[in-house]
């Protein structure tokens, strides 16, 4: 049983320095997946002198499913994330097609009436803000 501890315990050993020095763009999972497995082994080394072999089995069983379960729901995120923003890119593409103003026919435009133009309204003496500047070309 010995041997089989040890094999399992390296095994988690090699996997997380694979894991480390591996280059992922996700650094979260990588971690998860890396201290998942070295935690299992450091409690299977502590429960080998201790307990019966079959605690020790259970325990990297229960640390590798509770790795798992983190692993799944970061990747749960990242996939909603993922479609959350894939239907915004369509919104915004349903928006951008749609928003083109209909032409009216001639006929109609003919029809309309002008519109009102609105008498111009005198500026006061103060000047304030931008009206300050003058217009660009006209020559100051």
């Amino acid at each position: 049983m010995v041997k089989l501890l040890i094999w399992v315990m390296i095994a988690a050993v090699v996997m997380a320095g694979v894991v480390f020095f591996k280059k992922i763009e996700n650094k979260k999972k990588t971690y998860i997946v890396a201290v998942g497995s070295l935690l299992a082994a450091a409690v299977a080394l502590w429960m080998q002198g201790d307990f019966a072999w079959h605690m020790s089995l259970l325990a990297i069983l229960g640390l590798s499913l509770v790795t798992a379960l983190l692993f799944m729901k970061i990747e749960e995120r990242e996939q909603q994330e993922k479609e959350r923003l894939k239907q915004e890119r369509k919104d915004r593409k349903k928006q951008a097609v749609e928003s083109p103003k209909p032409v009216k026919p001639e006929k109609e435009a003919e029809k309309a009436p002008e519109p009102k133009t609105e008498p111009v309204q005198e500026k006061s003496e103060k000047v304030f803000g931008m009206e300050s500047i003058g217009p660009v070309g006209k020559g100051n």
